[in-house]
């Protein structure tokens, strides 16, 4: 019996540095897609230097995906958000996190990841 493909979209195979920009969760480390497509992103979910905990299934997670530099642009990101379809741990040091988009766009990196570092501090206040 042959399995179908119930994607809705291709996927493109490719590791782009994310950031977790949810007030819940903040993750400091780096983390990287595995693959994209219009309506799923798939992410490694490790911790560099410190073990990083997994989001919890459902829950809806803001990332800034970084896209590679374009000297006539500036350095773009997508802004993204989606919710938190299933969580696997196929490595003892990080876990596969499987992403349904719920919206995307396109916007300068580096403005808005500043206004969020200095945002940071005060989410992490409320949320203690």
């Amino acid at each position: 019996m042959k399995t179908t493909n119930r994607r809705e979209s291709p996927r493109i195979e490719i590791k782009l540095r994310c950031h977790v920009t949810s007030p819940a969760l903040w993750a400091r480390s780096a983390i990287y897609t595995e693959n994209i497509s219009r309506s799923g992103i798939l992410i490694a979910w490790r911790g560099e230097g410190q073990p990083l905990g997994p989001p919890a299934m459902g829950q809806i997670v803001t990332v800034e995906i970084e896209l590679p530099a374009n000297h006539g642009f500036g350095q773009k990101c997508i802004h993204c958000q989606g919710t938190v379809m299933r969580v696997s741990q196929p490595e003892q040091d990080g876990y596969l996190v499987a992403l349904r988009v719920n919206y995307m766009d396109f916007r300068s990196f580096h403005d808005r990841l500043r206004s969020l570092h200095a945002m940071q501090p005060v989410a992490a206040s409320w949320m203690a």
